[in-house]
């Protein structure tokens, strides 16, 4: 069984709030802020048991709940409406589940916040990136459940938005909401004596719900706000991407890298608006098991192209990212028969499913038309049903959604 929460309506509520944040994002010279803040509250973050398929061959899903959690925010402000940013939540209760997302959580990430500042409201884009560590991620069913814990530290990222209302020069009430993602890679928990695995958990990559409140008070002198260049805008960004998309191959729960290379462009309408399109390809993990089921496997040719809208100031570019496309398999099963000789064989070929990702980007531009660029977000591959035939019989296999993480570092040209 997969744990994970299903995203969909809450990725696209967070990245609508996380574009408007960045639409809005006009500099208003009247302004005072200080240089840093911190923010001490409570967090409330989902965890569940998601789409999985269940003893009949149909797509099921479990409950999920949510857990309260002390959190600390700190704000390095570079402008009114740029900052860096940290967040830290120590601990939580502890959690019992049969996955490896056991025991009590520590979530501990870095990022950037940008956005619009009035005179009291103040509404901002986030995304942060970090790791998430819990102490019983490795556990045996020894006299009890939960017997000889350990530790086990997992990569994170996380997406959406902040709300703040000033109540005073010093002091602000604060509301983040976010989408949290896990890369939960395989683990194996016990060995036999000769060293083959004996409790084998799968991986996955898991979301949650992550929403903060809390009060933030500032430091520092207090400071007028200045006028921000914006780089000159181009008709186009190109340039090339190497990508990793750590992902599930249903009906498996082996959970592997995918490292990935391709190109990517963006046709500026303006210096908010984009049209962003990457290509990518993923070659076969060598060295590694290489699974092909019925709906992936093999190489894979990625498509995908959609609405980039942001900020540019200072050199730098901040934007959310909604981009659907297909992701193609050229290795999957069709069908399995006998040959002659009483030995059996797989025939299989090529098969497309639809993708969504939903993140976001930044981008240094340099000299001379230069530039870098780093993009991470959740690429939900949706696979679709698909009918195969063992050895003359029609098999029948359901569609469902699976989540993966995109993780992008590029470099380009403007022009």
């Amino acid at each position: 069984m997969r744990s994970t929460f299903r995203p969909a309506p809450l990725s696209f509520l967070l990245l609508a709030g996380l574009s408007l944040s960045l639409l809005l994002a006009i500099p208003s010279f009247a302004q005072e802020y200080a240089r840093q803040e911190v923010t001490v509250g409570t967090g409330l973050q989902s965890y569940g048991f998601g789409p999985y398929i269940n003893s009949s061959g149909q797509l099921s899903t479990d409950r999920h709940y949510f857990y309260s959690t002390p959190s600390f925010v700190y704000n390095y402000n570079l402008s009114p409406s740029l900052a860096l940013e940290g967040s830290f939540q120590p601990t939580s209760p502890f959690r019992t589940t049969d996955s490896r997302a056991a025991g009590r959580e520590t979530v501990a990430m870095g990022g950037a916040k940008t956005g619009w500042r009035g005179k009291r409201l103040g509404l901002y884009g986030e995304v942060q990136a970090g790791v998430a560590s819990f102490s019983c991620g490795d556990w045996s069913w020894d006299a009890k459940p939960y017997s000889h814990c350990a530790h086990l530290t997992d990569f994170a990222i996380e997406y959406g938005g902040a709300a703040e209302y000033r109540v005073s020069s010093r002091y602000a009430l604060r509301l983040d909401a976010g989408h949290l993602l896990m890369t939960q890679f395989d683990h194996i928990v016990q060995r036999y004596p000769d060293g083959s695995p004996f409790v084998y958990l799968g991986g996955a990559v898991t979301h949650h719900l992550d929403a903060r409140i809390g009060v933030t008070r500032s430091f520092g002198g207090l400071k007028d706000a200045k006028p921000e260049l914006a780089p000159d805008r181009q008709a186009w960004d190109v340039g090339v991407l190497f990508a990793l998309q750590p992902r599930t191959d249903p009906p498996f729960q082996y959970l592997d890298s995918y490292p990935e290379w391709g190109l990517w462009s963006s046709w500026n309408f303006s210096n908010h608006v984009s049209w962003d399109t990457t290509v990518l390809h993923s070659p076969r993990n060598q060295g590694r098991l290489e699974t092909i089921s019925f709906q992936s496997g093999g190489r894979a040719f990625e498509v995908l192209s959609g609405a980039k809208i942001g900020v540019r100031r200072d050199h730098m570019g901040y934007f959310a990212l909604v981009r659907p496309g297909t992701i193609t398999f050229g290795e999957t099963e069709r069908q399995l028969y006998s040959l002659p000789n009483g030995h059996y064989k797989f025939d299989n070929g090529m098969f497309t499913n639809p993708v969504l990702e939903t993140g976001g980007a930044y981008e240094v531009y340099l000299p001379r038309h230069t530039l870098l660029r780093f993009e991470a977000g959740d690429a939900q591959i949706f696979y679709l049903p698909k009918t195969s035939l063992d050895f003359g019989k029609k098999n029948y296999v359901p569609g469902q959604p699976d989540p993966s993480l995109f993780i992008g570092f590029g470099a380009g040209f403007r022009f």
